[in-house]
């Protein structure tokens, strides 16, 4: 359902657990231990926890290809620059079909 992040834990400044909304996949959730959580196509539909930020779809396909102890970094990109690689998958995708 997701993907658990190691390294340096996120600090909550303050309580890790909020009342249960609704979770997409791609979120990045962040539970009381402060390890982060990406969650994958097969997420739940609610939770608990605070999100951070947002994966873009085209990314869950390499995440999910991601081999143990890889190193993940994050950028911030625009909306359009988002829009732009999600075309570029749905092109590939197209091809491939």
């Amino acid at each position: 359902m997701g993907y658990r992040l190691e390294g340096p834990a996120i600090e909550h400044k303050g309580k890790a657990d909020i009342v249960s909304d609704a979770l997409l996949p791609c979120a990045i959730q962040v539970p009381k231990d402060g390890k982060p959580i990406i969650l994958m196509r097969d997420a739940q539909t609610t939770g608990g926890y605070p999100k951070i930020g947002v994966a873009i779809t085209p990314d869950l396909d390499a995440l999910g290809q991601a081999k143990p102890n890889c190193t993940i970094k994050f950028s911030e990109i625009t909306l359009r620059e988002a829009r732009k690689k999600l075309a570029g998958l749905a092109e590939k995708l197209i091809r491939i079909s």
